[in-house]
């Protein structure tokens, strides 16, 4: 199929990158500030340009087809680049209104954002941000289909072909009321750690951790006597009952302050959880987005985390 660029309504490509966001005909109308209406005779004529239905509705959002995914990249790419040519006076901060979507997992943000959020205040304060909840292959995937535009996680693996700045590396450690029976006073003990009852929290995407990996190498268990969808329901249940929960040291920093929680290393040794910001190549060089990420770098950095910035940007493949 071939198309006359001077008989093409362009604005057919911004509206199917909103629907690749968006995935859903009301959301992609809100975003470009048009009716509903609007937005589905929009649809219609995609579908008909493209003769094929590019999404279909699947319970309450709207997936892309095979034919959607094919052209979700080239699009994303070639709109960014008309973007960058139609900014090319610069980026100031204290005039920006862009809204920067971050993909991260609860504990990842209660470690990001109090921070982020004050700084952002003072730096750009018309700038908006966007938090989405993503784990395991969700991660890059949101970032080729352009659903966040830059993800703070765990990576114990290069994820292909974005570009990713290794940060820091952190350390399990235990969380608990400070008069948690078994662990009174001194060091957290074997006997302690496995004879408590815990609770956990596992993000979308991981069955387990390496943290219980590590024990079933050595043969033991944890007593886990509840699973949790949200890290935001862990600090009240650590402080109000006698229950343990093992979570990487950064989000101890942050809850357990507050609440006066003990935080202590585990009798064991388990492998460090990496942490990295990733993006997408076609944002690489937008100066928006790069000024944005050494705002998040900042904040972390502030945050006295070990900086492994010897691991230079790049894009890996």
């Amino acid at each position: 199929m071939k198309h006359n660029l001077n008989k093409f309504d362009l604005n057919l490509l911004v509206a199917f990158d909103t629907l690749m966001t968006e995935r859903g005909v009301t959301r992609a109308g809100r975003a470009l500030g048009i009716t509903q209406a609007a937005m589905s005779n929009t649809l219609r004529r995609l579908r008909e340009l493209f003769d094929d239905p590019l999404f279909v509705k699947t319970g309450s959002s709207m997936e892309p087809t095979p034919r959607a995914i094919e052209l979700s990249t080239p699009v994303a790419l070639a709109l960014e680049e008309v973007r960058k040519a139609l900014n090319q006076e610069g980026f100031d901060p204290m005039m920006a209104s862009e809204n920067f979507r971050l993909g991260m997992i609860d504990y990842a943000s209660a470690m990001l954002m109090p921070g982020l959020v004050r700084h952002m205040s003072q730096v750009a304060p018309r700038a908006k941000m966007q938090v989405v909840d993503v784990g395991g292959d969700e991660e890059v995937a949101n970032l080729e289909r352009g659903a966040v535009d830059l993800v703070f996680s765990r990576f114990q693996w290069v994820p292909p072909k974005v570009c990713i700045n290794r940060l820091f590396s952190m350390e399990y450690v235990a969380v608990f009321c400070p008069n948690h029976p078994g662990v009174e006073g001194g060091s957290l003990s074997m006997d302690a750690f496995l004879a408590s009852r815990h609770v956990h929290y596992y993000p979308r995407g991981m069955d387990n951790t390496v943290v219980d990996e590590t024990l079933a190498e050595m043969g033991e268990k944890r007593n886990i006597i509840g699973k949790l969808a949200s890290f935001g329901m862990l600090p009240a249940m650590l402080a109000s009952s006698h229950v343990m929960a093992v979570m990487p040291e950064g989000a101890a920093k942050v809850v357990a302050r507050p609440l006066g929680l003990r935080v202590e290393k585990l009798p064991f040794k388990t492998p460090l959880l990496r942490m990295a910001l990733a993006w997408h190549p076609r944002t690489d060089r937008d100066p928006s987005h790069v000024w944005f990420r050494q705002q998040v770098k900042f904040v972390l950095k502030e945050a006295c985390w070990r900086d492994e910035s010897n691991c230079e940007d790049g894009i890996y493949h």
